[in-house]
């Protein structure tokens, strides 16, 4: 991939917040590539993947989420959270259909010969 096609991929995650970090960022491609399920992708699992805290993985998905961090702010509602039905402490990201654009558009982006 071009470095002109990585610029652009960044500039979607500006538009979508000019302040986002680059591991929320992350966040969001790893839970669309990695929902291994119909439950999604666990905290745990992002964190582990990620290598960092459950805590610091939570906070960025609640970034990425509808309510925002500490719920007192409007979320960019890219993903959704939900309890494992089959284990309820377990919980599960999945992306929502406003997440699942915007994969697409990076994806046309990285595609885009």
């Amino acid at each position: 991939m071009s470095i002109q096609k990585v610029a652009r991929v960044l500039e979607e995650f500006r538009k979508l917040d000019p302040e986002m970090p680059m591991q929320t960022a992350l966040s969001l491609v790893s839970v669309y590539m990695y929902q291994n399920n119909a439950n999604g992708l666990s905290i745990k699992e992002l964190s582990q993947m990620l290598g960092v805290s459950t805590a610091a993985a939570s906070r960025n998905i609640s970034k990425l989420s509808k309510t925002g961090a500490k719920n007192q702010q409007n979320g960019l509602n890219l993903v959704e959270t939900t309890e494992d039905p089959n284990y309820r402490v377990r919980k599960c990201v999945r992306i929502t259909p406003n997440g699942a654009r915007i994969i697409k558009a990076l994806e046309d982006i990285t595609n885009d010969n």
